[in-house]
């Protein structure tokens, strides 16, 4: 495939050669109607920060509450170094912390946050280039280094998850490396209690981008989506771009503990139905089709993935009937019969969100360059109750980003954004919308038994139309780490129940109606 060509093409444009005609600017029309509620407030949010990052990689992005108001700080790191942590100041303003214990000069690919200890606060892991650092929270949002583990792989991805099933957050670092076949394998860090880890082990190979977590074949412990990149294009015909030269994405199912305390894996992706080499970036979990099944969104370059729950138990692609495949950019330079790779998308992180809290999630997709400065546009697509998906204009503007988080900046109930450009901003995007108290629910977990933080528990909310579910810190989009929570939008629909499986195999359950914010506590 022509990426690497493209990488090349990169470099040599920053370099000083000629200027691409279409001057860095964006060329594709609005693919649908306008979704006019986000407003960038990256200037008056205080948020000053620009990723510096070399060819197509991108920098790490962290949203969660580290000081314990409620309000979650954003952490930044870019891969020439620089990392800042920003304190919520509430009403969509932050503030930089450069006492906050994270060095200024520290240079990281991807970034955590989560309560590794079960105190309470939440720790910050940063994968730098030859390393995995953990910083302990002191409570209040300050931190220190307390361990450090040298030789981890080149990480782009880290999960934490519970993999024994001990209520201790565990690391799974997805590791891509086209230079060195041992960085490249990914990595387990088993927690075993205060802060400490046992020596990484190999967990899997690929060029990996990230890590999925959940309970795929319903034996109580947590399996693993590994979206594995094999460099090749999708145009949605069937044919691949090329030969298969990399490892195909992997499905690990969880056999339980082995001799040294970690995990047992097994690949199951092909009896899964998900052995099919694709350039994989994620996954993101959610019932896209109402069948009460948890599907899996996979962003490609071309032809997007969702992957639905057969009635076999495997996985099969349904995402160009769901609306959702998206494959080719729609611009004056990729019209007429000849298609070619640098007129596909190229799509790299998905979050499923209702933004104007009607009952009905939107699938907002930030996308890369193919071409030098031929600048992408953020698509969205939307129903409005029947299926399928229909495209949406954001109204944002055109980016080559990567990481993207979707989480309430503000504490006025609806949906802000933050994206992470791969040579530009971290952008913060205000939803604009009036929320009625009764439009949305928020569902925050405090386990015992399970990780603290509830990280995956899976969260059914159950309303007079319709059933959702989510699973808490279920990981999947590239550098990125997301907020511990579970986020439903409501509309006119009444919550009737609510029920939490946490990690445990414990349940919890509450009954209707409910609005707001609702913190659940699991017992012992």
């Amino acid at each position: 495939m022509r990426w690497l060509g493209l990488v090349g093409a990169a470099a040599l444009a920053a370099c000083g050669s000629e200027p691409d005609p279409r001057g860095g600017t964006c060329v594709d029309p609005p693919r649908g109607p306008d979704m006019t509620r986000l407003a960038d407030v990256t200037a008056e949010s205080g948020v000053d920060f620009v990723y510096e990052n070399p060819l197509f990689q991108g920098g790490g992005l962290a949203v969660a509450d580290l000081d314990g108001d409620d309000l979650p700080e954003l952490v930044a790191p870019r891969r020439r170094g620089g990392a800042m942590v920003f304190h919520n100041l509430g009403g969509m303003r932050f503030a930089p912390r450069p006492d906050s214990g994270v060095p200024s000069d520290l240079a990281a690919n991807a970034i955590a946050a989560a309560d590794l200890d079960n105190d309470g606060d939440r720790e910050l892991v940063l994968a730098t280039f030859d390393a995995t650092v953990v910083f302990a929270n002191d409570g209040a949002g300050g931190f220190r280094e307390v361990v450090r583990f040298a030789d981890s792989g080149t990480t782009e991805h880290v999960l934490p998850v519970d993999l024994d099933g001990d209520g201790l957050l565990d690391l799974y670092l997805s590791n891509y490396d086209l230079r060195d076949e041992v960085k490249t394998q990914n990595r387990v860090l088993m927690n075993r209690g205060g802060l400490a880890f046992a020596p990484a082990v190999v967990g899997g190979a690929g060029l990996s981008w990230t890590a999925t977590a959940f309970d795929v074949d319903d034996d109580g412990d947590q399996d693993l989506y590994i979206a594995n990149d094999t460099l090749l294009a999708d145009y949605g015909t069937g044919e691949l771009s090329g030969p298969v030269l990399y490892p195909v994405d992997l499905f690990l199912r969880n056999d339980g503990p082995g001799a040294d305390g970690a995990p047992v894996f097994t690949d199951i992706a092909e009896e899964l139905g998900l052995s099919r080499p694709r350039s994989s970036m994620g996954g993101v979990l959610h019932d896209f089709d109402d069948d009460g099944r948890l599907d899996l969104y996979v962003p490609d370059l071309g032809s997007n993935k969702v992957f639905v729950r057969d009635t076999n138990g495997g996985f099969i692609d349904r995402a160009p009937e769901l609306g959702l495949a998206a494959t080719e950019r729609v611009n004056k330079y990729c019209e007429g019969p000849a298609r070619t790779e640098e007129c596909l998308v190229m799509s790299w992180s998905g979050a499923i969100v209702d933004f104007d809290l009607d009952g009905d999630d939107e699938l907002l997709v930030v996308n890369g360059e193919t071409t030098p400065f031929d600048i992408p546009p953020v698509t969205m697509f939307a129903r409005d109750g029947a299926l399928p998906y229909r495209e949406l204009s954001p109204t944002l503007p055109c980016m080559d980003a990567r990481a993207q988080v979707a989480t309430d900046l503000d504490g006025d109930g609806d949906q802000d954004l933050a994206i992470a450009y791969v040579n530009g901003p971290l952008a913060i995007f205000e939803d604009r919308g009036t929320p009625a108290p009764s439009a949305w629910l928020r569902v925050v977990l405090r386990g015992s038994t399970s990780n603290r933080d509830g990280l995956g528990a899976v969260v059914t909310v159950r309303t007079t139309r319709r059933t959702v579910q989510r699973v808490v810190g279920h990981g999947g989009v590239v550098h990125a780490s997301l907020p511990a929570e579970a986020h439903v939008g409501l509309g006119a629909d009444v919550v009737e129940a609510v029920e939490v499986r946490w990690p445990s195999g414990t349940r919890s359950e509450l009954a209707g109606p409910l609005t707001g914010t609702v913190v659940v506590d699991e017992m012992r």
